[in-house]
């Protein structure tokens, strides 16, 4: 391994996420990254597990572009033991790849199961099991340095062994032609905890994979995680991958988060690349866990040396024989005293790693601690369940005040409809009252008479034209005369110019009467007209009048 890579792995110990672990009150899931954990999902479980994946491979020597979906699944089941765990899990992609072939571009499309196994897993050691007697040490319990420092037997992992089943079609385009239908696969499993006051909860999980082993084709791979909780609902991880085969060989770095929605509900986000280019690999997937809890019986992890709870009756009874000591049979009888007393804490029964230097005082001091922190506990989900409640009376109340607000919204819009359809009827009344008005004045012969009135003025005005035509023939008539007149030396008379001027004055005494007689037919005109407007305004207004309160008498009806 050349030094960026055992760089790359040394990083990675950095990040992580809480993987699975035995039974606990919150979901234990093996996402975002692919290794196993060691723990199971606890008995009378159900977990699903999945997400879909989006990503890019380029082959440099191919020269192929391929994008790339696939969905991951898994299905885990606690079967009888908490040790036992059945998981089903597979995956499904679908692959897009664009290559040039001359001066083409070919594109293949691509779809299958790539692979689905089935099989058990189970813990065959777990370190964080009741320790034996003589692993107590009585000065760690009184001492705060001697509790927190680093403890070698940490290192000490947890265990686990898988044993299943490969599942995959014929001519299958993602594994090896020469691969079987049918072929075993085999994991083992390490898992290391280490909590810090300070820094927060470290898994170490590491997975050595031998899969296909019957095939043509095996596969030898290994898988590092390191996981950090962040806080109660953020973690992140970082995560290295190997496979060793003659098919396909790689090495996949892997890092992203997780989010926890509730007790049973996380989110999680991973991104993988690797470091070839014979394809080159970048990956981003989306996935959740969700978790069906038909737990029966909790299992509460106590703080070093009060890990296995209370000893069994029988147990006790054994080792009181073997001791033979009158102090432990007077023990006993006080606790077969006390065995109808509920309680959660250890005061019906010494702690069984104090013995024989056994302090009453500190061991009242240790199980006070054990109330207390049961105490917590349960007021913890007591709030919890207190905010469920709160939250769903919220969205109850959001609920009906967005049905009352859609119900007056729907009345408002009725009530503006009603008015507008009202406001149109009364315009329609109006027109219809307008309409009669101008029936009734036809009848009454107003307008024939306005009528005959303009033609007299329009005849009028034609003779006027006419007589001022005639006027202006004499006058250019005169001027010729008076032009011969003055040709011929003033040879008319005086006479005849006295009989023309009398003409003329006669002449303009019946142009001023016409004049003065078309003025008069005008003036009655104007006059009947204004007394024709001010007849057709008073009806109107009286019409109006009766019509609004005939109006208003129907919108009452209406509004009744």
């Amino acid at each position: 391994m050349n030094p960026k890579s055992i760089l790359l792995l040394a990083t990675i110990f950095l990040y992580g996420i809480t993987v699975s672990a035995q039974y606990t009150e919150k979901i234990n899931t093996n996402r975002p990254g692919t290794s196993q954990g060691a723990f199971s999902v606890g008995n009378n479980v159900l977990q699903l597990e999945g997400g879909l994946g989006f990503g890019k491979q380029k082959h440099k020597i191919l020269d192929t572009k391929t994008n790339v979906f696939n969905i991951d699944y898994s299905i885990r089941y606690g079967l009888l033991i908490e040790q036992l765990e059945l998981r089903l899990n597979g995956r499904f992609r679908a692959d897009g790849i664009r290559r040039t072939v001359g001066g083409n571009e070919e594109k293949i499309k691509r779809s299958d199961f790539e692979v689905n196994t089935i099989g058990a897993k189970y813990l065959i050691y777990d370190p964080y099991k009741k320790p034996k007697k003589d692993s107590i040490n009585y000065d760690e319990l009184k001492s705060w340095k001697e509790r927190y420092k680093f403890k070698w037997k940490s290192l000490i992992p947890a265990v686990s062994a898988y044993v299943g089943a490969n599942f995959i079609s014929q001519n299958n385009p993602f594994t090896s032609p020469n691969d079987d239908s049918f072929s075993p696969k085999i994991v083992l499993m390490t898992q290391n905890n280490w909590s810090t006051s300070m820094n927060g909860n470290w898994v170490l999980v590491t997975n050595l994979i031998i899969d296909k082993v019957t095939t043509d084709d095996p596969i030898i791979g290994w898988i590092i995680t390191s996981t950090h909780t962040i806080n109660d609902k953020w973690a992140a991880f970082g995560e290295y991958q190997g496979q060793k085969s003659d098919f396909y060989s790689d090495n996949i770095m892997r890092f992203g988060g997780a989010y926890l929605f509730d007790q049973d509900l996380q989110f999680d986000a991973n991104i993988a690349f690797n470091f070839k280019d014979t394809p080159s690999i970048f990956t981003l997937s989306l996935g959740a866990s969700y978790r069906f809890d038909w737990h029966k019986k909790d299992e509460i992890i106590e703080q070093p040396g009060l890990e296995g709870g209370v000893k069994e009756e029988e147990n006790l009874e054994k080792e009181e024989g073997e001791e033979g000591d009158g102090e432990n049979n007077e023990n006993l009888d006080e606790f077969e005293e006390g065995e109808g007393i509920e309680n959660d804490s250890l005061k019906l029964e010494k702690t069984p790693f104090i013995n024989d230097f056994e302090d009453d005082g500190f061991r009242q001091e240790l199980e006070n601690d054990l109330d207390e922190r049961r105490t917590e506990e349960r007021l913890e989900r007591e709030r919890i369940e207190n905010e469920k409640i709160a939250k769903k009376e919220g969205k109850k109340f959001k609920k009906e005040e967005a049905r009352r607000l859609k119900r007056e919204a729907k009345e408002a819009r009725k009530a503006r409809k009603a008015e507008i359809q009202a406001e149109k009827e009364k315009q329609k009344m109006i027109d219809e009252i307008d309409a009669e008005l101008d029936k009734m004045e036809e009848k009454q012969g107003v307008d024939q008479e306005l009528q005959d009135i303009d033609k007299e003025l329009q005849e009028l005005d034609k003779m006027e034209k006419e007589l001022e035509q005639e006027s202006d023939e004499k006058e250019k008539k005169a001027k010729e005369k008076t032009e011969v007149k003055e040709e011929k030396q003033e040879e008319e008379d005086v006479d005849a110019e006295y009989e023309e001027y009398q003409k003329e004055q006669e002449k303009t005494k019946k142009e001023e009467e016409k004049r003065r007689k078309k003025e008069e037919k005008r003036r009655k005109k104007e006059e009947k007209k204004r007394k024709k407007e001010e007849e057709k305004r008073k009806n109107k207004e009286e019409n109006t009048n009766n019509n609004d309160t005939d109006l208003d008498k129907e919108l009452e009806k209406m509004d009744q």
